[in-house]
């Protein structure tokens, strides 16, 4: 076999690009600049008249499909009624003289699920309280002063700092700030005020993402452990097609292992969609009359984290193959070697799309046929190449698919969810690919 000697590549091999370099230091002229400015005004202005059709297209697939759009469009109108309803109460109902505080607090609660809602009202709450109890506090004890001011907006921006508080941290000092005249003096009486219209469009907002269409995205999970299966399969696929005649150029293992490192961001994507799954389902009333909602989303977690492993230990073995293909001599598997290794990649790329898979008829022996046929490909190329000097290179690739058909049979055995009984009385056990609605 033809060796393919280029220059070693290092650990961080730049990503395959057939773009020149372009040097952003050098010195631009007024006519680079307005050129720049011209360019810019003109796509903003494509942009704004097309506007109006790209949000009636976006109205149109909100009002015939469900999707990112109908969930704005139902956030937005959700919001929308909390704000009225809560300035409507605390204006003409309580006859607050804060009333504005109850539809701001309204609006910072509603959010895209009943648990989010429910944190971030329990979070914003607490926040109010701080601040109105430190504005409160400065007046009578350091008087209406700068230095009284600045002391209050220490203590209330060190509180904010609390974990607890999570992203409504900062609202403590914003609190503080607009009641310290308010609340200054004696004027005490108003502390209850508002923390009353924050309570109130708190309660509002909570109800209002509890009773009104509450999203169910417990789907969104199967499809992210479904992206992130078909990703590995697809990219061993390729690679076991491209070693059929042995190493391929370097520029395909370059890209071979450009992909595996994006499968980086697959992997958060599948964390994403399986927490917003189990979210979701969070004190929502609507899993009350769903028999389909998982009982548990463990499974997706573990397929998922499973899965992320695998990804490493495939970017493990691109990034031997690379090296390969710089070296001499016996480090250099032959092509016999190269196909059976190939042939057991494409028997990995089959056990990874079964994990994923959200037809599968025969409760996942499709997975534990390729994981048997794995191990079994696995220990005949271990054997071929028994203690001889090629062990060091021809072991990695061997160690690596191991622990990647490891990762495959864990996700297989601890992977898998229980889906509630349906209407009809039966009941189904399906691995954590399935979407279960």
């Amino acid at each position: 076999m033809a060796k393919r000697r280029t220059e070693p590549v290092g650990e961080e091999e730049a990503e395959p690009s057939g773009k020149e370099p372009r040097c952003d230091s050098e010195p631009r002229g007024w006519s680079g600049l307005v050129a720049d400015g011209g360019t810019r005004l003109a796509d903003w202005w494509e942009q704004a008249r097309h506007g109006p059709r790209r949000g009636k297209a976006r109205l149109q697939r909100a009002a015939q499909y469900s999707g990112p759009e109908r969930e704005t469009l139902l956030l937005l109108l959700k919001s929308l009624v909390a704000g009225v309803f809560s300035w409507g109460l605390a204006q003409y109902v309580i006859a607050s003289p804060q009333p504005t505080y109850a539809p701001f607090t309204a609006l910072l609660v509603v959010q895209s699920t009943v648990y989010r809602s429910l944190l971030y009202s329990t979070q914003y709450i607490l926040a109010v309280i701080f601040g109105v109890l430190a504005a409160g506090a400065a007046g009578p004890l350091l008087g209406v002063n700068v230095a009284a001011f600045a002391a209050m907006l220490a203590v209330t921006l060190a509180i904010g700092r609390w974990q607890r508080l999570g992203p409504q941290g900062l609202q403590v000092s914003v609190a503080a700030v607009f009641a310290y005249n308010a609340l200054s003096g004696a004027q005490t009486s108003m502390l209850w005020e508002i923390v009353m219209m924050a309570l109130l469009g708190a309660g509002v907002g909570v109800c209002v993402s509890l009773l009104i269409l509450p999203p169910l995205r417990y789907r969104t999970a199967a499809q992210g452990v479904q992206s992130l299966s078909a990703a590995l399969a697809t990219l061993l696929h390729d690679m076991a097609e491209g070693l059929e005649d042995g190493l391929p150029e370097r520029g395909m293992l370059a890209e071979w292992l450009y992909r595996a490192r994006q499968l980086d961001s697959t992997v958060a994507s599948a964390r994403h969609a399986v927490e917003t799954g189990a979210e979701s389902v969070l004190y929502n009333p609507r899993r009350m009359v769903s028999r389909r909602v998982p009982v548990t989303f463990s499974g997706y977690r573990t397929s998922t984290e499973a899965l992320g492993r695998a990804a490493e230990q495939l970017r493990s073995i691109a990034y031997a193959l690379l090296r390969m293909c710089d070296s001499e001599g016996e480090l250099c598997p032959d092509d016999r070697y190269l196909r059976a290794y190939g042939d057991l990649l494409e028997i990995a790329s089959r056990g990874a799309g079964a994990i994923g898979a959200t037809d599968d008829a025969d409760g996942g022996n499709a997975l534990r046929r390729a994981l048997d046929d794995g191990y079994t490909r696995h220990s005949d190329l271990t054997a071929s190449v028994g203690d001889s000097s090629a062990w060091p290179s021809h072991g990695v690739l061997l160690t690596d698919v191991y622990r990647l058909l490891e990762e495959f049979d864990h996700a297989h055995t601890q992977g898998s969810i229980e889906i509630p009984a349906r209407r009809d009385g039966g009941a189904r056990r399906g691995q954590a690919g399935e979407p279960g609605g």
